[in-house]
């Protein structure tokens, strides 16, 4: 099956993207086409408030992000870096690499996506959390239609800007109301994100109509409305009591990480390594039911401290059941965790000035491949450390538990995006291999 941006190869045309189902059909399965249109309806047991695509703790861009944000370049489905609102490949222009930006492109309120968005967007992501990756990337300097970089590597420039955490926004970005030029526009709604078909999108818009992910109070939740019918996909399962009939199950793979930190008040046991020796010596069984990944080898480590509270967001159901799992498998008597879920705003505040025992978080890659990895789960536990790994990084890869054994923080499992869905519904991998394509979803629908 083709995927929606090669059909489109790039072009903003409606008329073109509206052709799109019907070149498909030629490659469908027998009796079926690609219609144009359609709705899913979803439950997540993550916050949906805002989207924020220059934030690695944010786990619903880890789950939409790529729907409604688009980047100057961006992997297509050989694994090459390709341009994407990039006209083309870097071009040297004296001792610099200029990158020439498509015309015409706007976002999906209908603001024009310029040189001067793309600047803006590039210096907010530095400023948060992709400084270290950008740590060998100049800032760019704004000229006529693109971006000059002081830089010879354009390799190296085209895999940097690739990021997701790369991604283009408009001036005076609000992430309570994301903008982007996605397949699909955000509308935040009271418990609810609706992605809806962006006619302005600049790789062309989604073949669904729309997508609506509804917060789910609860892992149950997801579950029981999935059999019932109510929903179209269900997370981590297909059912709660009966099987739903004709239901396929799905495996987008892993989008980010559950990660253990160590704070001041944990006293001696603040040590770079500690936590992820306490993470490998939770038995993967006790956590499996959450499906966190495959299991691991499991270590002798466990909390030797005073009792204290492993800290959690409220609004993150899943995190929170993950932190009551975890506290059981690292308490011991005299020395017992409790899993204590406060609001999102006090667990920043504690995650900024360190003034914790243990918490748990989340962290997803700062690019493709053991490097953007390693810079992901690095800059979730120091900004600066992180860049002195982005300039010398491993010659080895390693795997992301063998990463943190020199920081402060672990990981104890995956964040898959797994579960079950309805028989109509195609749900393809996105183009980084990992988490769903939602501009390219569509439901089937028989001919005759």
């Amino acid at each position: 099956m083709i995927s929606r941006r090669a059909l489109v190869g790039g072009a903003a045309s409606i008329a073109v993207t509206r052709l799109a189902p019907v070149l498909r059909c030629r490659n469908a399965l027998a009796r079926m086409r690609t219609p144009y249109g359609g709705q899913l309806v979803l439950h997540v047991p993550w916050p949906l408030g805002s989207l924020d695509p220059h934030r690695a703790d944010d786990v619903a861009v880890a789950l939409f992000g790529d729907a409604v944000f688009d980047t100057l370049y961006a992997r297509n489905e050989a694994g090459e870096i390709v341009p994407s609102l990039a006209e083309s490949g870097p071009q040297p222009e004296g001792r610099d690499l200029r990158v020439a930006l498509r015309a015409d492109v706007r976002f999906a309120s209908g603001a024009t996506f310029d040189p001067r968005a793309a600047a803006g967007s590039i210096a907010r992501a530095r400023a948060r959390d992709a400084s270290a990756w950008l740590a060998e990337i100049p800032n760019p300097r704004v000229d006529k239609n693109g971006l000059l970089f002081a830089l010879r590597d354009a390799h190296r420039l085209m895999h940097a800007l690739a990021s997701p955490l790369l991604s283009m926004v408009p001036p005076r970005f609000n992430p309570e109301r994301p903008d982007g030029t996605g397949p699909l526009r955000a509308e935040m709604r009271t418990g609810a994100l609706l992605l809806v078909r962006n006619m302005r999108a600049a790789s062309g818009p989604s073949f669904l109509d729309s997508i609506e992910a509804r917060h789910s109070p609860d892992l149950v939740t997801p579950l029981r409305a999935f059999e019932s019918g109510a929903d179209d996909v269900g997370w981590l399962g297909s059912f709660l009591h009966e099987p739903r009939p004709g239901a396929q199950s799905f495996d987008a793979g892993s989008i980010s990480w559950a990660i253990l930190r160590t704070g001041r008040e944990a006293g001696p046991l603040d040590s770079r390594g500690m936590a992820q020796a306490l993470a490998d010596g939770v038995p993967h069984a006790s956590l499996a039911s959450l499906v966190v990944g495959p299991p691991w080898p499991q270590g002798s480590a466990n909390w030797t401290g005073p009792p204290c509270d492993l800290l959690v967001r409220e609004d993150s159901p899943w995190l929170v059941e993950v932190a009551k799992a975890l506290s059981a498998a690292l308490s011991s008597p005299s020395h017992e965790v409790t899993a204590r879920a406060l609001a999102p705003a006090d667990v920043a505040q504690r995650r900024a000035a360190r003034a914790y025992a243990l918490m748990l978080d989340v962290a997803r890659p700062a690019g493709p491949g053991s490097l953007g990895a390693l810079i992901g789960l690095a800059t979730a536990d120091e900004a600066q450390s992180a860049a002195a790994l982005s300039r010398h990084p491993p010659l080895a890869d390693m795997t992301p538990r063998t990463m943190t054994r020199t920081l402060r923080i672990g990981v104890v499992g995956e964040v898959r995006l797994q579960g079950g869905r309805a028989p109509d519904v195609i749900l393809p991998l996105s183009r980084w291999g990992r988490g769903i394509d939602w501009g390219a979803a569509w439901r089937m629908r028989r001919v005759g």
